[in-house]
């Protein structure tokens, strides 16, 4: 008994380890979930650890979980199983007790170091263990029949093992989150169809000015659906994909075809809350919680918000599942976009009202992810007009805030051309005439940057590479004046080559 006791004690102590050293990682489910089958074990409640257990008292489903629609308990359990690998390959080799997951079994098992069988061993120092006849000639006999099957034992565990490595390679890649290291190889083709999906009640279909059908639909669970009236919202022209949403605790659940998904989560807060106190969390096919302050992450109430996920693939059910905890901020819409790569998608703006498309068949979206200026107007007497990217431009104080990867580096590329001053502009004022610095996440970028110095009155592209990204997932530009306002034609931001 007393044995029994010391034995539980180590692994309510190791227990204790996993849950506040930090190794778990930051995903709140992982840690749930392991808490939840630990005290049904110590508790002698082995047998009531089942899958619908799992998902409404440990990750927090309602009572009316389907397992068949909802992967979210064999996903997690398949994370935690792997995780815990990994910790006792690493930073917990040298524990006492391990704590696993059997292949098949969501309760778990302890394992204690000191209490293993010892592996048999020959006699040292030369010493023959005496063997009678009848014991060598059974040895014998038994040595033949492995020899007639250790070919063949042999080729089987081969293809056990092959097996064994595939459904793991299978199982990585259409389990790829948010948090996992990307292969940037493109595959040359883009499958599956976009989904844009407004949450909340109320909802009607909507075409955004890019053209893009924005969809209303069933695809949340739990939670509470809003409708909103119209409301102005900064950083975006398309208020109305923000005039709804979801918030509480709700699952969401997208059907996709099968490819790589970049996908775009959209906010706006409207509460006018104080400080720390719209803090939401959501993570896509159970991957780590992500915790967020909409009204931080934005830059204020009432301004457009976009967290950005790229790499995504769908889970074995052919969809992408979303679970989003938020008692005060909602989740407005969803945006799902089929790429070639695990790569970021190209962002191309272009500071105008309507979508334009290149030479090279690129589309460049309308003007989007700003707060300030205004749209400019040319002089009607300009002797060569503007077209392409440069047929409009924005003007004035006015700062983008693009929504990227975190950490992540980026080659940037801004357009610019004079459609005021300068001999081909009706002659009016010269180089000096419009003088303005343009600053990157708190760094300069270009310092009293004159568009008529660098080409006089043609187009001038500025590159800049190794742009790095805040860890929020942001590239804020900032556009300030010096000499009259400053002015962009197009941005454009692309993963930095070779990464």
């Amino acid at each position: 008994m007393a044995t029994d006791l010391i034995a539980n004690e180590k692994e309510r102590e190791e227990l204790d380890w996993l849950l506040n050293s930090g190794v778990l990682g930051r995903s709140h489910n992982l840690a749930r979930m392991l808490k939840f089958i630990c005290e049904k074990h110590f508790e002698g409640n082995a047998g009531q650890i089942t899958e619908t257990a799992l998902a409404v008292e440990a990750l927090g489903r309602r009572d009316d979980f389907n397992p068949q629609t909802d992967t979210i308990v064999r996903v997690t359990v398949h994370q935690l199983r792997k995780r815990l690998q990994e910790i006792y390959s690493a930073d917990g080799a040298s524990r006492s007790v391990e704590v696993h997951i059997p292949a098949g079994q969501y309760a778990p098992s302890f394992v204690h170091k000191e209490d293993a069988p010892a592996t048999p061993s020959s006699p040292g120092n030369g010493t023959t263990i005496p063997v009678s006849s009848s014991e060598a000639e059974a040895a014998a006999k038994a040595g033949a029949v492995r020899g007639r099957w250790l070919v063949p034992g042999f080729a089987l565990a081969c293809i056990v093992l092959l097996a064994g490595a595939l459904f793991e390679v299978i199982h990585s890649r259409v389990h790829s989150s948010a948090g996992a290291v990307p292969d940037f190889k493109p595959t040359g083709v883009v499958r599956g169809r976009p989904v844009r999906a407004l949450l909340g009640k109320g909802r009607v279909t909507y075409v955004d000015r890019a053209g893009n059908t924005w969809t209303p639909g069933n695809y949340c669970t739990g939670g509470d659906n809003l409708s909103e009236s119209s409301q102005p919202i900064a950083g975006t022209d398309d208020p109305t994909i923000f005039l709804g949403g979801v918030r509480g605790h709700a699952h969401c659940v997208f059907p996709v075809d099968p490819g790589i998904y970049e996908v775009h989560l959209l906010f706006a807060e409207d509460s006018n809350l104080t400080e720390a106190t719209s803090r939401s969390e959501f993570s896509l096919n159970a991957s780590d919680n992500i915790s967020i302050d909409v009204v931080d992450d934005a830059g204020g109430d009432y301004v457009a918000d976009t967290k950005v996920f790229r790499g995504i693939r769908p889970e074995n059910d052919g969809t992408i599942h979303i679970d989003y905890i938020g008692e005060i901020s909602a989740l407005k819409a969803v945006e799902i976009l089929p790429a070639p790569s695990e790569a970021l998608l190209p962002i191309r703006i272009i500071a105008a009202p309507n979508p334009y498309k290149d030479p090279e068949g690129n589309v460049w979206l309308p003007d989007r992810y700003v707060i300030g200026g205004r749209p400019g107007q040319s002089p009607k007497l300009v002797k060569n007009e503007p077209t392409g990217l440069y047929a409009s431009h924005r003007v004035g104080n006015f700062r983008y805030i693009l929504p990227v990867v975190p950490n992540e580096k980026y080659r940037v590329r801004l357009y610019f051309q004079e459609p005021w001053f300068g001999k081909e502009n009706n002659g009016i004022g010269g180089p000096g005439s419009r003088v303005f610095d343009v600053w990157c996440n708190g760094a300069v970028l270009l310092k009293d940057f004159d568009i008529l110095s660098e080409g006089g009155s043609r187009p001038v592209a500025k590159t800049f590479d190794n742009v790095q990204a805040t860890a929020h997932g942001k590239i804020e530009l900032t556009f300030s004046p010096i000499i009259n306002y400053p002015l962009i034609n197009a941005i454009e931001v692309l993963p930095e080559p070779g990464k």
